[in-house]
């Protein structure tokens, strides 16, 4: 029988037109996240309820808070490797499953240990789900809008996270605060058990670590029903494999200062993004604006998040890491003149939706970076310690809001001070962006970058008018 001609899987993936194949799995990514959301934040809707129940202290309360965080920085750093490994679509699942039975049973805890026991192995779950979900998002999205799917993605885990306070203050009056954790398991069971059936696994990993060149023709004829591909068919893909932990190949052929400069991005972004969402309420309410008023501002940071996780995602795609950059520079003097409004309501809620835009959003705009800077064989990994390492300034962000508040800073400074890291962030990718350029050109790969395009500073070919 005679072959039919090579197809490059690549290129195939690159000319796709946004249809039903693709539709349904933004859908169900997106809906994935939006479950992810919910549940990050569960406990922090639950947590009034629970205290005033078990009669517990305030501050001893705080670990279960870091509990959460803890374990999704293990899941994100130990499970990213396991993508790469076994699959994103495995790890969806199985993330999937392990924060919601975990989550679930949550509703049973009877004390503070067992509920941060609990808490923390639901994080590890949804810290080695999320890193998968941006890969294999990123490895059937073509270049030119990697970047804008991933922020539509992290659309989803904002609404989640903003909707889980409305099912909350329905649920807990009637129902206790077990039943916030119940619907908080329930539904990414649910979701995990339908991903084994909808959810694809990502094609270039099929490729590249499987060589399952009979799913891959399939995936291919739903990714482009346009073109008639013949079970012969032979198949070809650029993205090379390479054996080893995936771990050390982070800072592998030249890619260590790449790897430490957007570790270091990741972290000071989450230090001020922490430090704002856990003591702005607090300490505009101390200034005289009504407490109902502040927790509003919370909310509008979040919802101007929501929107420049799209917003920023497109620069990115349109103009490389020049986008994210941009975004943070006007977050600064933003954050910072939050400490001089005073009582002024107008202006303040004008600040804080900037704020959350640029700051919400470039985070966004850097977890799609992380998904597009790495090869498809360590590309969950590098996703994934790039979340963990970023947890830590999730961690430390606001236990540095509390100390200054302790030491009793003038608002001015206490605004300034929560912008700084917010420009070094800015910083390290503006030096990531420069150090890609050098290495093209040392490397002398812009005849390769018709087919992949560079993620921080796109080619003439990749640009799209």
């Amino acid at each position: 029988m005679t072959r039919a001609a090579s197809i490059d899987v690549g290129a195939l993936i690159e000319g796709q037109k946004f249809g039903r194949f693709q539709i349904g799995l933004m859908f169900w990514i997106c809906t994935f996240m939006f479950v992810e959301g919910y549940d990050m934040q569960v406990v922090g809707y639950a947590a009034p309820a629970i205290i005033k129940a078990w009669h517990s202290d305030k501050a001893a309360f705080g670990a279960v808070f870091g509990a959460g965080l803890g374990g999704f920085m293990l899941g994100a750093t130990v499970l990213g490797d396991f993508g790469d490994r076994f699959g994103r679509k495995r790890m969806i699942v199985a993330g999937s499953l392990l924060f919601g039975l975990f989550t679930l049973a949550s509703a049973w805890a009877d004390g503070l240990t067992s509920l941060l026991v609990l808490r923390t192995i639901a994080g590890i779950g949804l810290g080695g789900s999320i890193p998968n979900a941006i890969a294999l998002v990123t490895e059937y999205a073509p270049a030119r809008e990697r970047a804008t799917r991933v922020g539509i993605m992290f659309v989803g885990y904002t609404v989640g996270a903003a909707a889980g306070g409305v099912i909350a203050a329905q649920l807990i009056p009637g129902w206790g605060w077990p039943s916030v954790f119940v619907v908080g398991g329930v539904l990414p069971i649910a979701i995990g058990l339908v991903s084994i059936v909808v959810l694809p696994e990502s094609v270039r990993f099929l490729m590249v670590k499987r060589g399952r060149t009979d799913l891959v023709l399939g995936l291919l004829r739903r990714i482009r029903p346009d073109l008639a591909i013949r079970d012969n068919a032979s198949l070809a893909i650029e993205d090379a494999n390479k054996d080893g932990l995936p771990v050390a190949q982070l800072f592998a052929d030249s890619r260590a200062s790449m790897t430490a400069l957007l570790w270091l991005a990741y972290a000071a972004n989450m230090v001020s993004l922490h430090f704002l969402t856990s003591w702005l309420p607090t300490v505009v309410a101390e200034t005289g604006v009504p407490l109902a008023h502040a927790v509003l501002a919370t909310a509008l940071l979040q919802g101007g998040g929501a929107v420049g996780s799209v917003v920023v995602g497109r620069l990115l795609d349109r103009i490389g890491t020049l986008g994210i950059v941009a975004a943070f520079l006007v977050a600064v003097p933003c954050v910072a003149a939050l400490g001089h409004v005073g009582t002024n309501e107008m202006p303040l809620m004008a600040l804080v939706i900037v704020a959350g835009f640029c700051i919400i959003g470039g985070q966004a705009g850097i977890n799609a970076l992380a998904g597009t800077l790495y090869p498809t064989y360590m590309r969950s990994t590098g996703t994934g310690w790039a979340f963990g390492v970023g947890r830590v300034g999730s961690i430390i962000g606001p236990v540095i809001g509390g100390q200054l508040l302790a030491f009793g800073l003038p608002l001015g400074l206490l605004f300034a001070a929560a912008s700084a890291p917010v420009l070094i962030s800015a910083s390290a990718l503006f030096f990531l962006g420069r150090l890609a350029i050098l290495r093209n050109r040392v490397a002398g790969m812009a005849a390769q970058s018709t087919a992949m395009p560079s993620p921080l500073y796109p080619t003439p070919e990749g640009h799209r008018p």
